[in-house]
């Protein structure tokens, strides 16, 4: 599994809404240009001062690679699970 873990050994799962299916990104997926979902959100999910909206969801879209295909959704369609 993915090293995603902070906060007392909380595991964190990456999920995408693709095509109306909430699919498991963080070990089979990749987000903007094919990086890591764990470490990309980890690297990006912050706030520059004065901000309301985080650095990795600054755009309308956001791009995930899964099986071979690409899709571009709104960022409302992540959801960042903690277990």
């Amino acid at each position: 599994m993915p090293e995603f873990v902070r906060k007392e050994n909380t595991m964190k799962h990456i999920y995408a809404n693709l095509l109306g299916e909430w699919v498991d990104i963080t070990e089979d997926g990749t987000v903007e240009d094919h990086q890591d979902p764990s470490t990309y959100f980890k690297e990006n999910l912050v706030y520059e001062p004065d901000s309301k909206v985080a650095k990795c969801f600054e755009h309308d879209y956001i791009n995930i690679q899964y099986h071979g295909r690409n899709y571009r959704i709104h960022s409302s369609m992540i959801q960042i699970v903690s277990q």
